[in-house]
């Protein structure tokens, strides 16, 4: 399941990391000093990395100069927050990826996640569907049924059991457009049992095309539904 480091010595971002497992569906890992941090980040390799500026005995700064020579996080975005942006100057030399001014609010750390992991909110209004789609999960290859779209995500019918977190290749057709292949990439974020046994995903990655077709399947369904009433 894919990870977040929060790393404070306050409790400035462990307050609210339940908060955002809940909701974005990651894992949350914490530290709390710059040597623990180096620890657990070596560990875990997480996905995103958020530092608190002000710790004692280690910075943020430090601990990001730190993790940003080592080439297993060349490419983990690492955001640091502070007081003021005085030390943005030394923070941006040291690698890091992003400045957020404290306090920080729910919302604003969610949005700074969504964006530097590109995940696409559940935004729209959801389309009743009834498709086939095939996925892909490391590798393997499974299929399902579409039942619902939006700009942000869908849900997939099917018994293949995927956990929260798993990350999936889909692709489907976009009904009565030839050639009209959505291929991209979506985030579990909901297992259901019931009313129907199957997964409610985010989409992750989705091309420039991907996402012109993914209008043209919408505008298709609300015809459909307009012709129907």
């Amino acid at each position: 399941m894919p990870s977040i480091l929060l790393v404070d010595d306050s409790g400035l971002f462990r307050e609210i990391g339940q908060k955002v497992q809940e909701r974005l569906a990651y894992r949350v890992v914490t530290a709390s000093s710059g040597g623990e941090a180096l620890a657990v980040a070596r560990r875990e390799i997480p996905d995103l990395i958020f530092l608190d500026a002000e710790m004692s005995g280690m910075t943020g700064v430090d601990v990001c100069r730190v993790l940003k020579a080592d080439s297993r996080f060349a490419r983990t975005p690492v955001l640091i927050a502070s007081n003021d942006n005085k030390s943005e100057p030394d923070g941006r030399r040291a690698g890091a990826d992003g400045w957020l001014i404290k306090p920080l609010e729910e919302e604003t750390l969610l949005e700074s996640i969504r964006r530097r992991l590109r995940l696409t909110p559940r935004d729209g209004n959801r389309a009743a569907a009834d498709w086939s789609v095939t996925f892909w999960r490391d590798g393997l290859q499974h299929e399902g049924t579409l039942r619902d779209l939006s700009r942000g995500g869908f849900f997939i019918r099917t018994a293949a059991p995927h956990p929260v977190g798993a990350r999936l290749e889909v692709s489907f057709e976009v009904p009565g457009r030839s050639g009209r292949t959505i291929v991209g990439e979506a985030l579990v974020v909901r297992v259901s049992q019931e009313p129907e046994l199957g997964l409610g995903c985010r989409f992750f990655q989705i091309s420039a095309q991907a996402r012109g077709y993914l209008e043209e399947c919408l505008r298709a369904l609300e015809e459909e539904v307009k012709s129907a009433g």
